[in-house]
């Protein structure tokens, strides 16, 4: 049973951090690396954060990810560095910091059924404020952080009660997240992503950071590392410690830049 973790401080993190001779940095992007915005397209870095990334890219004991459900070329458009490992649609896809890309995860029938999940998800919101659909490829979005919440209810109970019949019982999964309702394949997760980027860095000191039900995976998939959830409220989860905000992300950054 997941237990809730501690709160603590970016300098406590970054003093344990630094004793690593080799450190695996992975984090989540949106709730992680930047605020919440009320849409996606808003959220997008200030130079400061990428000023810090890149100052930690270019240590040779650190290696740094971001992984996200985010599709990986917007979070190339997003984080426009040299040296970051970048993982895209819970980690269907990504590009090393070498620049090579991989795709983790490929089934065309899936992405058929995501295509056919849009247009059942777009009849559902037509004619009504504050809704957002995402198609990530192999996933998909439906945010509805700027709806009257009366409103969301009856549209998210109707898009699953028709989508549940193409979902199938064991190719895709909902999970819900912050005022957003994700499908993807059970196949794909972030823990998957922790678990490829752990080999390739083996005897690196591997470290989460995430806010989001998405992250969980990530948390469990780690070992011997440490996860880190991002939340201004205690809750239970597999991470081992936690931090109220980004800003607390971006100043323990800060501490372990060269």
């Amino acid at each position: 049973m997941c237990k809730e973790p501690p709160l603590t401080t970016p300098e406590k993190l970054a003093a344990w951090m630094v004793t690593a001779p080799q450190l695996l940095l992975m984090l989540d992007y949106d709730g992680t690396l930047v605020p919440i915005a009320p849409s996606p397209d808003l959220a997008w870095p200030n130079q400061e954060l990428l000023a810090v990334l890149k100052k930690l890219t270019l240590s040779p004991d650190r290696a740094v990810a971001v992984i996200s459900g985010r599709k990986l070329a917007e979070l190339h458009k997003l984080l426009p560095l040299t040296g970051l490992h970048l993982v895209g649609s819970h980690g269907a896809e990504i590009q090393e910091a070498g620049g090579k890309t991989y795709r983790l995860f490929e089934n065309r029938k899936l992405e058929e059924d995501i295509l056919t999940l849009e247009r059942i998800a777009r009849e559902c919101v037509a004619g009504s404020s504050g809704f957002l659909v995402e198609n990530k490829g192999i996933s998909l979005a439906l945010h509805y952080r700027l709806a009257e919440p009366e409103l969301a209810r009856g549209v998210l109970g109707s898009f699953i009660e028709r989508a549940a019949p193409i979902m199938g019982k064991d190719r895709l999964e909902l999970l819900p997240g912050k005022k957003v309702l994700e499908i993807r394949p059970r196949e794909v997760n972030k823990g998957k992503a922790v678990q490829y980027l752990c080999r390739k860095h083996a005897g690196a000191l591997p470290v989460y950071i995430g806010d989001d039900r998405t992250d969980e995976d990530a948390f469990m998939a780690l070992g011997e590392g440490c996860g880190i959830l991002i939340s201004s409220q205690p809750r239970p989860s597999a991470a081992t410690a936690r931090l109220p905000s980004p800003r607390e992300v971006y100043q323990m950054l800060l501490l372990l830049a060269p």
